[in-house]
């Protein structure tokens, strides 16, 4: 061993000084960092979706080892650099050769360069000097310390010139070819291993003459090498070469620049569906041209898959190019007003907090509510409606009174766990006209919200790539019964907003689904969901421009269905399961409420375990009235005899007063006894108007006038106002009557006939 290192010894210690020499210039001269690459953009299956320029706008796609023909690979290491595979990144013997024969002509002839000394040169391109040379061949030298042959390869076909703008095999091959690399033909993998030669004169989409007898003096010669086999070279010698240039695919571009925009990668494969995708932009755009004859001139369609909240579907317009509409907005992106499609998740929330199962009443009257007044779409009101109803006919009214008494705090602060940031960011200026479209929302939330519901009750953000789907945490937003109970309710086929042309087919899709209509008749909603896909779908103008014609029923439903029955068709699947959580029980029919032995109507209700309302219904009262039924007694005036009781149901006093109004149809209690001087303690009127600790803006100097009404029992006659403890006036039970008020805090209380009083405060303010 001595004499080893005794004979080697100078050898030995250059070695060490070359070696400590290169690991020292590697610290102090890093490799260059890669140049920038082209977004692409590719379906679940792999196929092109859309590509971008690089930041210095070359077409520059990154490319992998396996993206490319084993003929290509095998065809530039033949000619470029047949040792690749063997050597550290510099031929010497060929260093050597070249050199020589460089300074025996007195010019250039030779580089010598290998496939990795190439990579070092385009990475960094500089004159041809030799000073350069031994930069380039340190870079080489540092590229083979830094990769493996097959990283080095892939780097070295990543930016390969082919003239112009084009930079890199897969670049080329889908302009020059239209084509991925890996499909390419023996005579297009020759030709491609050509061009970096001289790519400004051999570019494939000006002349093909001289590209042409390159390629078949390169394919005689492996011919003649037998690089290749004898009868695919014969092939590719007859194969013609012609002049084209196509343009990279663009197949979802609203798609497309939201992913982009979105995702730093170079590639993304993404998880749309390719095969979806053609059918949902054919159904929108037929369906599109349909409608123009309505004044409708667009639309978007959103699909997510609910078991791993990926995107199937993504179609931003019927058209992006179609510059008239305004092809090019983003639907799914764009910030609309949701009109109703809000409200399951109102129901949701109330079913959850306690306040309702899907029986219980709500009154569905004139109402007036912090200064605002609602109404139904079809400007009726009905009385009373359970909560089911209500929903699945989209009314109003009880939406709104429903979000008084749920919270609209409560429930902004839902949206926002749910990632509605445009309802966060104006938070403190909406109100319970919000319920109704007072809102800005995105096409993607009201998808994302709505998937919850086929999930459990539990929400993930949408995943557009794959990878995400195994980190994508979700969150509890509806208990799974809350979830069940809105899925049965808007699953039913007795709606109004049934599509007609359903009712005589003997199957069709069983979805839920929720419509939607702007105020103006400007965007028409309908998000549906089944165990397996919830599928967003808006039809509108982005100019804004409103027609008739634009409402969620009318417009949305139709094409919704026709989506589910082109990617989900399937009516024998399995529905969602009724979760152990939720029960069913008698519930007395007047109220929604648990029966007591007044209640003689009687119906079935879900309800959620220890969570749903356990309040018994309190409508039927026994009440003394003389033998005649034409007074009432309390216990302070009961006669010794001549008197009975009787059951009567007494309704809110809201509702009383509305039906009295209108049809009268409603049994009441006789008025209370005349003579009877008891004063009574329990609540008084109820005043509807004006709304209880309420800013109203009056404008100065003006004569404008605050409304005055309470409602009360059958049995009560007067009421009897008083403004700041002064009294105003006397007027009948239910009217209604006006004051001018004065800046600042105002007391207003009202009296009924029996001594029963109700203090509000308002707050006036002038601008």
């Amino acid at each position: 061993m001595y004499c080893f290192f005794k004979k080697y010894k100078l050898l030995l210690i250059c070695f060490l000084i070359v070696v400590l020499a290169i690991t020292i210039l590697d610290f102090l001269f890093p490799l260059p960092t890669d140049k920038p690459y082209s977004k692409v953009i590719l379906a679940k299956d792999g196929s092109l979706l859309g590509a971008y320029l690089s930041r210095d706008h070359k077409w520059r796609m990154k490319t992998k080892f396996s993206e490319v023909s084993p003929e290509l690979i095998k065809a530039l290491i033949e000619k470029e650099d047949k040792l690749f595979w063997y050597h550290q990144g510099i031929n010497p013997l060929s260093i050597a050769r070249a050199f020589y024969n460089n300074l025996l002509s007195g010019k250039r002839t030779s580089g010598a360069s290998t496939i990795t000394m190439q990579l070092a040169r385009m990475s960094e391109p500089a004159e041809r000097t030799y000073f350069n040379k031994l930069k380039e061949i340190f870079r080489a030298l540092q590229f083979e310390l830094h990769f493996s042959k097959k990283e080095i390869l892939e780097k070295y076909l990543s930016i390969l010139p082919y003239g112009g703008n084009i930079e890199g095999v897969k670049s080329a091959s889908l302009i020059y070819f239209n084509r991925h690399p890996f499909n390419l033909s023996l005579a297009q993998s020759v030709t491609l291993a050509i061009i970096p030669n001289n790519p400004n004169n051999l570019r494939l989409d000006k002349s093909v003459n001289d590209l042409l007898r390159k390629r078949n003096y390169w394919l005689n010669k492996f011919y003649n090498e037998s690089v290749f086999d004898d009868n695919d070279l014969k092939d590719a010698l007859s194969e013609e070469l012609t002049s084209e240039r196509y343009e990279i695919a663009n197949k979802t571009p609203h798609f497309c620049n939201y992913v982009s925009k979105n995702y730093s990668e170079n590639d993304i494969t993404t998880t749309l569906d390719l095969k979806f995708q053609k059918i949902a932009e054919k159904l929108l755009s037929n369906y599109v041209n349909r409608a123009s004859a309505k004044g409708v001139t667009n639309g978007a369609i959103l699909v997510i898959d609910n078991k791993t909240s990926t995107v199937v579907c993504y179609c931003g317009s019927a058209d992006f190019y179609n510059k008239e509409n305004s092809g090019q907005v983003n639907g799914i992106t764009a910030i609309r007003s949701p009109g109703s499609t809000l409200k399951p998740a109102l129901y949701a929330l109330a079913f959850d907090n306690g306040v309702l199962t899907p029986k219980m009443k709500l009154l569905d009257i004139p109402t007036e509510l912090e200064g605002y007044e609602p109404v139904n779409y079809d400007e009726y009101f009905r009385g009373e409606v359970t909560a089911e109803f209500a929903l699945v006919n989209s009314l109003n009214v009880p939406a709104v009174r429903l979000l008084k008494k749920v919270g609209l705090e409560d429930f902004i602060n839902l949206l926002v766990r749910s990632d509605f940031n445009v309802i966060n960011k104006n938070r403190k200026k909406l109100g319970l006209s919000m319920i109704l479209g007072g809102c800005g929302v995105q096409m993607q939330q009201l998808v994302k919200l709505f998937s919850c519901f086929a999930n459990k009750g539990n929400i993930r953000n949408l995943c557009f790539r794959y990878q995400d789907t195994t980190k994508n945490q979700s969150i509890n937003l509806f208990s799974v019964a809350s979830a069940y109970l809105i899925s049965q309710i808007l699953s039913s086929n007795e709606r109004p907003d049934y599509p007609n042309e359903l009712l005589s087919m003997t199957k069709s899709p069983k979805i839920a689904w929720k419509t939607g209509t702007s105020y103006g008749k400007k965007d028409a909603w309908c998000i549906g969901y089944n165990p397996r896909y919830t599928i967003g779908v808006w039809l509108g103008n982005f100019d804004g421009k409103g027609s008739p014609h634009l409402s969620g029923a009318e417009m949305a439903v139709p094409l919704l269905f026709e989506l589910f029955n082109s990617i989900d068709y399937s009516t024998e699947k399995q529905w969602f399961e009724r979760p152990k959580t939720l029960y069913k029980r008698e519930v007395c029919n007047e109220t929604g409420l648990l029966p007591t032995e007044n209640c003689k109507d009687k119906t079935l209700d879900y309800a959620i375990r220890d969570i749903s309302p356990m309040q018994y219904c309190d409508l039927f009262k026994e009440i003394y009235v003389n033998e005649s039924e034409t007074i009432q007694y309390c216990m302070q005036c009961l006669p010794n005899q001549g008197y009975k009781l009787k059951l009567y149901p007494i309704y809110d006093p809201e509702l009383t007063l509305w039906v009295k109004r209108n049809s009268g149809l409603i049994p009441l209690p006789p008025p209370h006894n005349p003579d009877c001087t008891a004063k009574y303690s329990d609540d008084g009127p109820k005043i509807i108007s004006p709304s209880k600790d309420y800013e109203y803006f009056i404008e100065e100097n003006s004569n404008q006038e605050i409304a005055l009404q309470a409602a009360s029992p059958s049995n009560i006659k007067n009421h009897f106002w008083y403004i700041n403890n002064n009294f105003y006036k006397k007027i009948s039970s239910g009217e209604k009557v006006f004051f001018k008020p004065k800046k600042g805090q105002v007391k207003i209380s009202c009296m009924d006939d029996n001594g029963r009083e109700t203090t509000i405060f308002i707050t006036v303010k002038n601008y």
